[in-house]
């Protein structure tokens, strides 16, 4: 492995380290923590310490010295979670989250100076340990042990150095634990080299990378605290790969000087120091043992290679399928099992690649944190759902519409705590982020409990800049969608919130992307909420193959809730074109694929086709018109965009088992389209 390679996994441990100390930060500001709470954050921060020491980041490593040493006080109770050193904590941790984006290039270092003394300043504030008060009563027990090694010893003998050896297992060095790494640690607690054990190291030809040869003995001086030392070894996996006692160092001293170890920059060189007893011999290896939920990391364009192949098995048993079909060979036991094999390949994939929108939503808290200050309001956040699984590349491009919808609901939405507590609601406001699954999308909401949309003054301003006429008459929902609009913006002045009219265009523009439609509810002086609903994967779909005209389409089989042949007269006319249908006690329109999609020769008599009944996320149900049903397969979406355009009513292509291309069907796109576009496919 390079040193490359090594870096990048580090930088992964980073990330995963401060997800899960920000996860446990924002537990003790609501109050939901115990003391394994503060050991998480104190375990990341430290491993992010040595991991930087190790890879030479050494402002990083100097900052996380300081917050280690905090959090140690606050581990051992030395100092009390009151809400101001919870907030230190906090701002902390986002100024170590900006040396991480510092060091992998993506942002300029950050300026920690008034951190680093804010942390120093609240350790010399921790009250002294209160002296210990003697009992009343006489203790009248003793200990035999004790009084002996009492008399054996003088009574002003000083206290024995720390011998601390180190003979790392094979085991050792597969889970991360560099030796250099450890060794620098123990010598900024003072340590010093005694022995280098090499004489386990075999000759060239019987070298084995995976396994460890060496041993290292170090003398630390009597007054390290041992708690210090054993942290050091916290990930080394086999507690029999070291060793610390106190011991003499009486040995006399060798003639040549044992090699130096060398610290960092702040400890001084360590002197020459006495050789002890040779290291003993090394712990016999222990059978590897497979933790339950061990994971193991792999190249993404490696997982995203695995989902193409898939995808093109799909395709190929698809066209098998029909093959003997066509030239009518009886195969259907078989084929059936080829057909399941390859759906539980192909979900198998999917799940690799899932990810929890968990990390999407961690961004959040230091987000409204920065508007909190820069605002002056206060903002509680609610999260559920967040376990809730997504494809990865969904994932990844969620992140900006996220952050655009969060500032827009703290900038624009809530009201400052004044104004709060004037209309009788709390001083802080609640954001809220929800993540569901509803077939195959996945529902993200962004809410808020502040002052609603001001419709009157949307349209004021809309009709000002030039984005609808003067005169317009919109409905509540065509207000409300307004603020989608390029340029469009409700703030009274440019800041580094909000401002410009650029943002809520961008939401939608990415969410459209990735075939996913956003809606907005709001109610004047309750809040707002934005729904994001996405596609759960962009790779396969199942689907109904149907014909319009001379064109085969593929209609997502999430949006299907029945299809039906009505009877002649059963669908009504409403005038200007448009056509409805009761089912149930409920009358949905009548939207013809063919006239939707400007197509000739499609069926336009309602009880010569089949009506497709279908639900959207924006428009409620309604009714597709096709001239038949043909079959119902899975199929594998091509992108448009890669290889032509975004086109409006149509969410990609597919390769059907004929070898034909199809395209598949944007159902909330093709429901809300109000003029015919031509959009064919060649067979």
């Amino acid at each position: 492995m390079s040193p490359d390679d090594i870096q990048s996994i580090f930088f992964q441990e980073c990330e995963e380290g401060l997800a899960s100390a920000e996860t446990a930060l924002m537990a003790i500001k609501a109050g939901e923590h115990d003391g394994e709470t503060i050991n998480t954050i104190f375990r990341a921060v430290h491993s992010i310490k040595g991991g930087a020491g190790a890879f030479g980041f050494n402002p990083l490593q100097a900052f996380t010295h300081h917050f280690e040493t905090l959090l140690d006080k606050v581990r051992d109770g030395e100092l009390s979670l009151t809400a101001p050193l919870v907030e230190l904590l906090m701002g902390a941790f986002d100024v170590l989250a900006d040396h991480v984006t510092a060091i992998r290039g993506e942002g300029d270092q950050p300026d920690d100076a008034a951190m680093e003394q804010a942390l120093r300043d609240a350790l010399t504030a921790a009250p002294a340990a209160a002296p210990v008060v003697a009992p009343a009563v006489p203790d009248l027990s003793f200990d035999l042990a004790a009084m002996m090694a009492e008399l054996a010893a003088p009574a002003d003998a000083p206290a024995q150095d720390w011998r601390v050896v180190f003979v790392p297992a094979a085991g050792d060095l597969a889970h991360g634990s560099e030796p250099l790494l450890l060794l620098r640690e123990l010598a900024a607690l003072g340590g010093q080299m005694v022995r280098a054990d090499a004489d386990r190291v075999p000759t060239l030809d019987g070298f084995d990378p995976d396994a460890a040869y060496m041993g290292w003995t170090l003398r630390l001086p009597a007054a390290a605290d041992r708690a210090l030392i054993e942290e050091v070894f916290d990930f080394v996996a086999d507690p029999a790969s070291v060793t610390i006692e106190r011991a003499a160092f009486d040995e006399p001293a060798v003639a040549t000087p044992a090699p130096v170890l060398r610290s960092p920059p702040a400890a001084p060189a360590a002197p020459t120091v006495a050789e002890p007893p040779a290291v003993p011999a090394p712990p016999a290896a222990k059978p590897a043992k497979v933790a339950a939920g061990a994971t193991i990391r792999v190249d993404l364009e490696k997982l995203d290679r695995l989902v193409d192949l898939v995808g093109e098995l799909v395709i190929t048993q698809s066209m098998l399928s029909q093959r003997l079909v066509s030239n009518g060979l009886a195969a259907v036991e078989e084929l059936a099992d080829l057909d399941q094999l390859t759906r539980e390949l192909q979900d198998s994939a999917m799940a690799i690649r899932a990810q929890p929108v968990k990390s999407v939503f961690s961004r959040v808290p230091r987000i409204v944190r920065e508007l909190e200050a820069s605002t002056g309001k206060r903002v509680q956040i609610e999260v559920e759902g967040e376990a809730t699984e997504l494809d990865k590349t969904v994932i990844e491009r969620i992140g900006e519409p996220l952050t655009h919808l969060v500032r827009n609901c703290v900038d624009h939405g809530i009201e400052l705590p004044a104004d709060r507590l004037a209309k009788g609601k709390p001083a802080e406001g609640r954001l809220r982020l929800s993540a569901e699954h509803k077939g195959s999308r996945i529902v993200i909401s962004v809410s808020d409990d502040g002052a609603g949309i001001d419709r009157e003054r949307v349209l004021a301003i809309a009709a000002e800049r030039g984005i609808v006429p003067a005169d317009a008459r919109l409905s509540e929902e065509e207000i409300d969608q307004l603020i989608f609009a390029p340029g469009f913006s409700t703030a009274r002045e440019v800041s580094n919130i909000s401002g410009r009219g650029v943002g809520m265009d961008v939401v939608r523009q990415n969410v459209q992307a990735l075939g996913g439609r956003i809606t907005i509810q709001s109610r004047p002086g309750e809040g707002s909420s934005f729904a994001l609903a996405l596609p759960l994967t962009l790779a396969i779909v199942d689907g109904m193959v149907v014909s319009v005209g001379d064109q085969t389409y593929i209609i997502p089989l999430t949006h299907i809730v029945e299809s039906l042949r009505p009877e002649r007269g059963q669908v009504q006319s409403t005038g200007l074109g448009n056509r409805v249908l009761n089912v149930r006690g409920a009358f949905l329109p009548v939207l013809g694929i063919g006239d939707q999609l400007g197509l000739s020769g499609a069926v336009s008599e309602p009880s010569e086709g089949v009506l497709i009944v279908v639900e959207t996320e924006s428009a409620g149900s309604a009714i597709l018109m096709v001239d038949a049903i043909i079959d119902q397969r899975q199929v594998v979406i091509k992108s448009l965009e890669t290889h032509y355009q975004q086109v409006e009513g149509v969410a990609g292509a597919t390769i059907l088992g004929d070898g034909r291309v199809a395209l598949i069907l944007d159902v909330e796109g093709l429901v809300g389209l109000r003029a015919p576009m031509p959009i064919r496919c060649a067979s």
